[in-house]
């Protein structure tokens, strides 16, 4: 009770510092976590694109076509290969395109043959597809991979750059932390010292100091979570009602982002706040 009473009479000493260290951190953490579920939810994007990926081979009149299927289906990376007749194709082609239902009568089925074939490994596609360019009987290959590709490409570049802004986030809360500690021990040097003086405890005395940077690192974390998942659950229902397909996170997915951030703030606070005070005691 004393290192919570006096946490909080040195926040109220010090309100500017106290402020400035608040918004620091709501700012940080808010950031982190928002930013967070968005590369999150990149990454369950690009692993349902990923899953259904196919490729599909399409196949000269020629082709021996058992033959194709026997040898395909022994590679490693395919898991499924399956033929799909040029008749199956121009009846799909009509259901996803009524309009084109008569004309289809009036002239000779243009569709080749098709194989499609599932990968046991997504990240193959581009190998496999030229493997399949270079067997006897197939004319064309056909694979989704340019959009997974990119949207790898663009996943590794913001992890780094999310990499990067974290732990400028983190330095600058962090040193926040330490500087707004660092004006309460300047403030009570003469009652530090006397307390020394009649034999307290280090960590006696730099108890109340943890418990300021807490107080101050995780009511920024907890009101940065609510705000940062209010506006991600906004965003996501949003984009569901444009596009019902696309994956977003669950609950649990944003309660483990939001303890992963208070932990932060955790560690944070306590971390500032002992570095700064143990400074002053060294000094001292």
């Amino acid at each position: 009770m004393y290192a919570l009473r006096e946490a909080l009479r040195q926040i109220l000493r010090h309100p500017t510092a106290s402020l400035a260290t608040f918004f620091t951190a709501l700012v940080s953490f808010a950031l982190l976590y928002f930013l967070g579920l968005l590369l999150w939810n990149l990454e369950k994007v690009v692993q349902s694109l990923e899953k259904e990926l196919e490729v599909a081979a399409f196949l000269k009149a020629d082709a021996k076509v058992e033959a194709l299927i026997t040898e395909i289906q022994a590679w490693p990376e395919v898991g499924e290969a399956r033929l799909v007749p040029k008749e199956e194709a121009l009846a799909q082609l009509v259901l996803d395109y009524p309009y084109l239902a008569e004309a289809k009568d009036l002239v000779e089925n243009p569709l080749p043959d098709t194989l499609r074939l599932r990968l046991r490994e997504p990240g193959a596609v581009w190998a496999v597809a030229e493997r399949l360019k270079r067997l006897p009987g197939v004319e064309g290959v056909e694979y989704g991979g340019e959009l997974t590709e990119r949207l790898v490409q663009v996943l590794s570049g913001s992890r780094l750059a999310m990499g990067v802004l974290v732990g400028l986030l983190l330095l600058n809360t962090f040193f926040s932390v330490m500087g707004s500690i660092r004006l309460s021990v300047e403030s009570r040097k003469e009652a530090l010292s006397i307390m020394l003086l009649v034999g307290a405890t280090r960590r006696f005395i730099q108890g109340p100091f943890v418990v300021e940077g807490l107080l101050l690192t995780l009511v920024a974390g907890l009101l940065a979570v609510l705000s940062g998942g209010s506006l991600y659950l906004g965003l996501s229902r949003a984009l569901q009602g444009l596009l019902p397909f696309l994956p977003v996170l669950g609950p649990g997915d944003l309660l483990r982002t939001a303890l992963g951030v208070l932990f932060l703030a955790l560690v944070l606070g306590a971390g500032g706040a002992y570095v700064a005070s143990r400074a002053y005691l060294k000094e001292v």
